[in-house]
């Protein structure tokens, strides 16, 4: 294929998709992560070596010309960049019994929430219950009271009687209100 390095020929389509699709898709690899793997990184750094002052110290210790010194001596050093290691673990990332307690622990919620509604739900339908009793029974209450005080109250007065009352208003201290007492 063509990002393949080396000098083979090219794939033309038909063969990409007769040979070289199929092949790339079965993933036959059973390549697993190894145990253990031990890396170097390596560096280069170079510097120019030796210098005039060196090379001619060198020159007249070795008694070469200096050409031959800057060709063909080299200073190497080999040397650890950094005294540290890095280990990588694999773990499972879940585990049989935090994921039977996640799954406990979900399904207490939600029993939990669906018994609350289901209570909660009883609950409204007693208070509406209640609400619609009390207003039947006053209404009934109203309407026998209201029978009944009709003919024990005084006949209204014409407006052609000029009639002057005066009406005594109690204040109600716990309640904070006016109450007006009437027939």
């Amino acid at each position: 294929m063509v990002h393949m390095p080396g000098d083979a020929s090219y794939c033309t389509p038909e063969q990409y998709k007769d040979c070289a699709e199929p092949a790339l898709e079965s993933n036959n690899c059973l390549c697993r992560t190894p145990c253990n793997m031990t890396r170097y990184n390596k560096e280069l750094s170079m510097v120019k070596i030796p210098s005039k002052t060196s090379a001619r110290y060198l020159q007249k210790k070795f008694n070469k010309s200096e050409k031959y010194i800057t060709d063909n001596i080299l200073v190497l050093d080999v040397f650890f960049e950094a005294l540290n290691y890095e280990t990588i673990e694999q773990k499972k990332a879940y585990e049989v019994a935090g994921l039977l307690g996640d799954i406990g622990g979900q399904m207490g919620l939600f029993i939990g929430a669906s018994i609350l509604t289901i209570l909660e739900l009883f609950d409204y339908a007693y208070e509406v219950v209640k609400d619609r009793l009390l207003d039947l029974l006053s209404r009934e209450e109203e309407e026998e009271s209201h029978g009944e005080d009709v003919s024990s109250c005084d006949p209204v007065a014409n407006h052609s009687e000029s009639i002057s009352h005066t009406v005594t208003v109690p204040l109600q201290t716990t309640l904070g209100t006016l109450e007006e007492i009437a027939c």
